[in-house]
């Protein structure tokens, strides 16, 4: 009996950490910017060339999973995207990101750092198997495959704003 009080109140215990880091997303994360940056986004996929293997997806595996990632992982995957598509893209200035587009990212990548902190601090099973392989593959990108994990930025923001939406359909219930 008492083995499974215990197990219960981890399971709570688990739970509501997840939860704390969904509202502090909520809380420090405007819809209005991941708004913004999914429309930035989008302007900047159009302007890049035309992606010669769409049905190739540099994040692919992560797709199949990406309602059950929790904020360590969307941490890790901006630090993955900072260091290896962004500031390769950034130094390349014929590929200038929006000004307004890098200040967000800044503040995104800063957020989940600090909501982070306020529950579990490990990456999901599935952000375990893939994350390094996705990094690998980012980390040998040339020019072109970058543009291409640019463009499918996107998606990342989408997850993000599916994981603040978890929180805000639980305070209506």
């Amino acid at each position: 009996m008492r083995i499974v009080a215990l197990l219960a109140l981890c399971t709570v215990l688990c739970c509501s950490q997840g939860h704390k880091q969904e509202e502090c997303l909520n809380l420090h994360i405007t819809p209005p910017m991941i708004k913004d940056m999914m429309e930035t986004s989008e302007l900047i996929q159009k302007s890049l060339p035309r992606d010669n293997a769409p049905f190739h997806r540099i994040l692919g595996k992560l797709k199949k999973c990406s309602k059950k990632l929790n904020v360590a992982d969307f941490k890790r995957i901006l630090e993955i995207y900072d260091e290896h598509v962004f500031q390769k893209l950034w130094k390349n200035n014929s590929h200038q990101l929006p000004k307004m587009f890098t200040d967000s990212f800044v503040r995104l990548k800063d957020m989940m750092e600090i909501c982070e902190t306020k529950g579990k601090q490990t990456l999901s099973l599935c952000a375990r198997e893939n994350l390094k392989t996705i990094e690998d593959t980012i980390k040998m990108l040339q020019p072109k495959g970058l543009l291409k994990a640019q463009s499918e930025f996107r998606h990342v923001l989408v997850w993000i704003s599916i994981a603040m939406d978890k929180s805000r359909t639980h305070e209506i219930h």
